[in-house]
């Protein structure tokens, strides 16, 4: 009597999962992997494509589409290796060194990928998405300068170190533009004790406030007060902050209990009339 081997049902069901995981070669992968291609089954296109380039060695341009489906996979080691591939046998070729740029981009690594974007644009100049992509990794990489020099800036202000901090603030709001930064550029100046040019900015930054942030200008008026008091000018900073302070009612229609305002303008009214004035 012949023996019977009975099959763990939980064996059964790993083995039925192992082979629904990967697919079967197909006799015509390269319509299998376009397939999947299509649907955005980036796991069978690879799979497929792989299987196409053995069974046509010599379709190449398969490594870039195979670079793609693993690019989208997310499995980045292995779409560089296939881009390579199709790089080692067409070196000139525009296309593909576009595509490492793209995908150096996914990777976090826009440095590595402005440089393939440059070798695209040195094989295809003049092409509209070759130059797209080159102008947008260029804006991308002078971006991420500018974002390195203002946290290096703030970590001078946050250091207290004034002069390096001027230095570094003076170059990104004049000549980069980051216009944003003019209030601590302002701040900074004053702390290093050019109260003429502090001042100036801080018109500067009236005006930034005016046309973009106009809950700012409270703050406008109040760092010119602060700037006064540095100067021992108290009746000057004073009148800055009622200015601040009836900014503040014209937006909020009321006056905080914790306005700084009001603590400045009792503590210069404090030194100002000495004599008769105690702030509470």
């Amino acid at each position: 009597m012949r023996e019977l081997r009975l099959t763990s049902p939980l064996l059964w069901a790993s083995r039925r999962t192992d082979e629904l995981a990967e697919p079967q070669p197909s006799a015509n992968a390269l319509a299998e992997a376009d397939a999947a291609r299509d649907r955005q089954d980036w796991a069978s296109a690879a799979h497929y494509y792989r299987h196409a380039l053995k069974q046509d060695p010599l379709r190449i341009d398969l490594f870039v589409q195979l670079g793609h489906a693993c690019k989208e996979l997310g499995d980045f080691e292995a779409a560089l290796e296939a881009y390579q591939q199709f790089l080692d046998r067409q070196p000139h070729d525009a296309d593909i060194h576009l595509q490492l740029g793209h995908l150096h981009n996914r990777m976090g690594d826009p440095e590595t990928a402005y440089k393939w974007y440059c070798r695209a644009q040195a094989l295809a100049p003049g092409d509209p998405e070759v130059d797209h992509h080159f102008a947008t990794a260029s804006l991308r990489l002078a971006r991420l300068d500018v974002e390195q020099k203002r946290e290096e800036a703030l970590d001078l202000v946050r250091a207290g170190r004034w002069p390096q901090a001027r230095e570094l603030l003076r170059d990104l709001v004049t000549v980069g533009g980051e216009v944003d930064l003019i209030a601590i550029y302002a701040n900074v100046t004053k702390e290093t004790g050019d109260f003429e040019e502090a001042l100036r900015l801080y018109d500067d930054y009236r005006g930034y406030a005016q046309e973009n942030d106009p809950k700012s200008l409270i703050d406008v008026e109040i760092q010119i007060g602060h700037l006064h008091k540095a100067m021992h000018d108290f009746r000057t900073a004073l009148q800055h902050y009622i200015r601040a302070r009836d900014v503040e009612f014209g937006l909020y229609d009321h006056i905080a209990s914790n306005s700084i305002c009001e603590h400045e303008i009792r503590s210069c009214m404090a030194e100002i009339y000495t004599c008769f004035w105690h702030a509470n």
